[in-house]
């Protein structure tokens, strides 16, 4: 262990952290890659201090072992995301335990400092089949919570979509990101573990993100109002990830999701993507993942959510 050292993370490390996590979950049997850039999104939106609230090891030649990031919500929020993990090559030398220990005390730091007479609550995740984190988590008091589905769908000859009475598919504008975000907080208001953001907060992390893809993204306009949308990122050289799907409730189970899907599908293979990948709750109220799969999606992987009390 003397070989190894311990700082803050720093801004040129977001492509070896996300390596890192790439490597983590693929052990762990996921199908998703995490670019540079959203690392560098999750950090500049969710990461408030550098120094106090990052982790990273090394070892003697300066090669990133582990990270470890304190995600903090929104204003009025609950939810503390304790991201990163351990390189695969490196399990079994206590740095995971270590690491998730050190969140924990830093994330009841935050909560004393930001929301003392609020709940908060802890989150990691895991791919099922990670036996190794699972444990981690379940010696540390943290207690199984959801199920969450990842799935992919080729681009190539998407499935035909009904069209939709009075409904008219049109790309992204940035003059309704506003509309957008009011849209996206009352569709998800109601939804499991959704946090409120600010319009700012908001689109820090989607259409002003540095990975957003306007060119494929969708909206559906009833008239001239937005009911529905799909928000694309840049995943991989020839993947994409779909991060939002979201229908106005009054517009829900007319097939709004499968058309707005159908037309994305096909824009991001003329952009040259091959594949289209997203995550959603397996257990959601709204039948989501039913809707993926008319739209062509098929379950790659599935990973559980783990949460504790701060």
């Amino acid at each position: 262990m003397n070989d190894f050292r311990a700082r803050a993370y720093r801004t040129e490390d977001a492509a070896a952290v996300a390596d890192l996590l790439n490597a983590v979950a693929k052990a762990g049997g996921g199908h998703l890659e995490l670019p540079a850039a959203a690392i560098e999104n999750v950090v500049r939106a969710q990461v408030k201090d550098l120094a106090r609230d990052t982790r990273v090891i090394t070892d003697a030649q300066g090669r990133l072992l582990a990270a470890a990031l304190v995600r903090l919500p929104p204003e009025g929020g609950f939810r503390v995301s304790l991201t990163g993990g351990v390189h695969p090559d490196r399990r079994g030398l206590g740095m995971g335990r270590e690491l998730l220990a050190w969140q924990l005390d830093r994330a009841a730091e935050r909560h004393g400092e930001a929301a003392p007479d609020a709940e908060w609550l802890a989150e990691v995740d895991a791919g099922v089949p990670d036996a190794a984190a699972i444990r981690l988590y379940e010696r540390l008091g943290f207690a199984r919570e959801r199920f969450f589905l990842e799935m992919a769908a080729p681009t190539s000859s998407p499935p035909v979509a009904p069209p939709v009475d009075g409904l008219r598919i049109v790309p992204y504008a940035p003059d309704r990101e506003r509309e957008l975000h009011a849209v996206h907080s009352a569709a998800f208001r109601a939804t499991w573990g959704h946090q409120e953001r600010s319009f700012e907060s908001w689109a820090a992390v989607t259409v002003r993100s540095q990975t957003f893809l306007p060119e494929v993204a969708r909206l559906a306009l009833a008239g001239d109002e937005v009911v529905g949308y799909v928000l694309p990122y840049a995943d991989a050289p020839q993947a994409l990830y779909i991060g939002e799907v979201g229908t106005a409730t009054s517009w829900r189970r007319r097939g709004v999701a499968g058309a707005l899907l159908t037309d994305v599908l096909d824009a991001a293979g003329r952009s040259g993507y091959a594949e289209a990948a997203l995550e959603t709750d397996a257990d959601s109220s709204t039948g989501a993942s039913s809707v993926y799969e008319k739209a062509g999606f098929v379950v790659k992987h599935r990973v559980v959510v783990y949460r504790k009390p701060l």
